[in-house]
């Protein structure tokens, strides 16, 4: 029976569907016009009318936040893959003269005089201070432009979306590429080092004492750059992105705080980062409010669709493109990573380690503290870690009575060593460096016009005694205080 009334019921489906069709053929020319007109304004009634402030405001946060996205998400990317020649000296960040000009505005608007673009690792200089705020100005004009141009088109949804989805990729590879250096770590791993061992806690800044405090333990580096790689990792896929998308808040806002809290150089950087976290989550807000608040249900979120979205073409060569940028990167950062550890932690000599005197002539005569030209020293630190290409540390450091340390780049030649201050500085001070066995040394030279000689045996660090303990022994209530 119910067979009977589906097939009753399709067949009066199939019947009513010419009448439509020739009631539609009926109609003359001017009633199809009319008819069609209709249609089209139901659609275009439809479609969400944003109101000139919303308008606006995406225009404001389309130029200035898009651009800074940019400049966070490529430039800083380019410039930290090509920090090898930039380094050197030779080389150019990219797009300079594009940055060159915006600095200059932002310096003139602040300063009356224009601004040098320096070559440093650091994010927080002058110039870059000076770049953001000429691109701010330049994105004004650029809104200002829009606005006059783009009076009638009633949202920017799609543009949004793109917006949105340009930020999730770019903050995943920056993401991919910190996560790598602390998984592997090298990025904070220099207390390995022997010439950074030997610095007194009260004479180490805040950037170094945070630099230390991290590198000092290789478990908690890779803890927190598991959070970062994961992060990077769920944000290129659709399901997972806002996954990816928490962990970078969570990420995020411990390095923006430890940056402003340790004197990092990078807080501009660093809080660009966070703020593209925050923002690429705002399509779920008042989900995660109903979450935290307990109020309500959760509603599904449909994303607006991004441009190019409904090209079949396009879409798949931007998924090719999200994770070929990500595979690339992880390429050039796994690698690199692997081959700075292995360096980092293999001595190429029985030079390589820490030193502390058990005597200490100038000019044959036994110095002693009140010695001032040149001071004794009483521990020096060789750093001779050049095994792998590329990735070798060569430091020498001494160490005066009163703690102090002064750190030289080194040169070694068999038993000849060459130390300078900076390495395009000429040799400032020769060493010559002999070894009855591996755990003494002898340094002969010249320091200050005075012959100079040190003989000192190996130091065994008490951090190299330190391990993890599930149980830790008894401590002394007296050592708390």
């Amino acid at each position: 029976m119910r067979i009977l009334q589906k097939d009753a019921h399709q067949a009066g489906h199939r019947s009513a569907q010419p009448s439509l069709r020739s009631g539609a053929e009926n109609l003359n020319c001017d009633e199809w016009r009319a008819f069609q007109a209709t249609d089209k304004r139901e659609v275009v009634e439809a479609v969400p009318q944003w109101t000139w402030l919303q308008r606006l405001g995406f225009r404001l946060l389309f130029t200035i936040a898009g651009g800074s996205v940019i400049v966070t998400g490529g430039v800083m990317l380019l410039v930290t893959v090509y920090a090898g020649v930039v380094h050197a000296g030779g080389g150019r960040y990219p797009f300079e003269p594009a940055i060159w000009v915006l600095a200059q505005i932002g310096s003139y608007l602040t300063r009356g005089r224009g601004v040098d673009i320096t070559r440093s690792p650091a994010g927080d200089v002058l110039w870059t201070w000076c770049f953001q705020l000429g691109w701010t100005v330049v994105a004004l004009l650029i809104t200002a432009v829009w606005t006059a141009m783009d009076r009638r088109r009633p949202n920017y949804r799609s543009l949004a979306a793109s917006l949105l989805v340009f930020a999730r990729f770019s903050l995943a590879l920056v993401m991919i590429y910190y996560g790598v250096g602390k998984v592997i770590p090298v990025q904070m791993g220099y207390m390995a080092l022997p010439h950074h061992q030997l610095q007194l806690v009260g004479d180490t800044g805040l950037f170094a004492t945070l630099w230390d405090f991290v590198g000092a333990s290789e478990p908690y580096s890779v803890a927190i750059g598991l959070v970062e790689l994961l992060s990077g990792v769920f944000l290129l896929w659709n399901r997972t992105w806002l996954l990816g998308a928490l962990f970078a808040v969570i990420a995020t806002t411990q390095i923006f705080l430890l940056n402003l809290t340790y004197d990092v150089p990078v807080k501009l950087v660093s809080g660009q980062l966070f703020l593209v976290a925050i923002g690429i989550t705002s399509p779920y807000w008042s989900n995660l409010a109903r979450v935290v608040f307990n109020r309500g249900e959760t509603r599904p979120v449909q994303l607006w669709p991004p441009l190019g979205s409904g090209a079949p073409l396009l879409r798949r060569t931007g998924v090719v493109a999200k994770f070929g940028a990500a595979a690339m990167l992880l390429a050039i950062a796994g690698p690199g990573g692997v081959m700075a550890y292995a360096a980092y932690h293999t001595p190429s000599s029985t030079l390589d380690g820490v030193w502390c005197a058990t005597s200490f002539t100038v000019d044959g005569r036994e110095s002693n503290l009140n010695d001032t030209s040149p001071q004794p020293w009483t521990n020096v630190a060789i750093t001779d870690r050049k095994s792998v290409p590329g990735h070798g540390v060569v430091m020498f450091v001494s160490q005066v009575p009163s703690g102090y340390t002064t750190r030289w780049h080194l040169k070694i030649d068999g038993d000849r060593l060459e130390l300078r201050k900076r390495l395009a500085d000429s040799t400032q001070m020769v060493l010559f460096a002999t070894q009855p066995d591996k755990n003494r040394l002898i340094l002969v030279g010249e320091v200050d016009g005075r012959r100079v000689e040190g003989t000192f045996e190996r130091r065994f660090m008490e951090r190299s005694k330190s391990s993890f303990r599930l149980i830790s022994p008894p401590i002394p209530m007296e050592s708390v205080w």
